[in-house]
């Protein structure tokens, strides 16, 4: 009986002194982050397609230019990033980046459209090298996104169909995963770009620097160049409409 009653009282003092031990814990956590420079909120940018679109269905059409045409090409449109990358090529008309967000502690995130830092570079003329298209085998894959015209400088919060939406809000708990995309589009020129993402975690401003590796990103419009669309083995020249 006396170790049951001991068992009771310890019961009940626990009871009593947990609300006072949380928040003090809960204090001590949030001076350790401090401290140590621990954010409660980590964000990671991915750049490899291979990785974005992993899982997807391979239908996702690919478009880069490219210095000069090649005998052949990867079949999978997934790694035709990495593949024009080691050819000294770079992304056409789009370049597609995938954001995640982690959350360590309870959390309120908050994320703004990107302001836009671009260059717009000379073509040449006539403009070198070509376009390279593996086309999309089916339906495309527009999700909900940020949306950033490279030409106007200009960004935007966007539903699947490309109608603007409100900025993506979250109230997050330890553990929580959020993931978005963002595309820059290129219909025409040549851009040099980065982007600085502007996040409010917990009503105090952070703005992410989102570059290629410490490099600015480089994207090609579609006019004005030859395109070349790969199926079945072979290239085929695309007609101008």
């Amino acid at each position: 009986m006396d170790k049951f009653y001991a068992a009771v009282a310890g019961g009940f003092v626990m009871l009593l002194i947990t609300p006072m031990i949380h928040p003090l814990s809960k204090r001590i956590e949030a001076i350790s982050r401090r401290i140590y420079g621990i954010q409660p909120v980590s964000i990671h940018v991915e750049r490899n397609t291979s990785i974005i679109w992993a899982g997807f269905p391979r239908w996702i059409g690919a478009s880069v230019w490219l210095p000069s045409l090649p005998d052949d090409a990867p079949d999978d449109p997934t790694d035709w990033y990495s593949w024009a990358q080691q050819l000294g090529g770079a992304d056409a008309y789009v370049t597609v980046l995938k954001i995640t967000i982690t959350s360590r502690d309870i959390s309120t995130v908050v994320v703004d459209p990107a302001k836009v830092r671009r260059e717009r570079l000379p073509l040449g003329d006539p403009p070198k090298g070509l376009i390279a298209t593996c086309p999309a085998g089916g339906a495309e894959i527009d999700p909900k996104r940020i949306h950033v015209n490279l030409a106007m400088g200009t960004s935007m919060w966007v539903d699947p169909d490309g109608g603007p939406i409100r900025t993506l809000s979250l109230a997050m708990s330890p553990g929580d995963v959020e993931q978005f995309y963002l595309y820059a589009v290129a219909d025409a020129g040549r851009f040099k770009w980065h982007l600085e993402l502007p996040v409010l975690i917990d009503s105090k401003r952070k703005v992410i620097r989102i570059d290629d590796d410490g490099k600015s990103f480089m994207t090609y419009g579609m006019e004005g160049f030859n395109e070349h669309l790969w199926h079945g083995g072979n290239w085929k020249r695309r007609e101008p409409s």
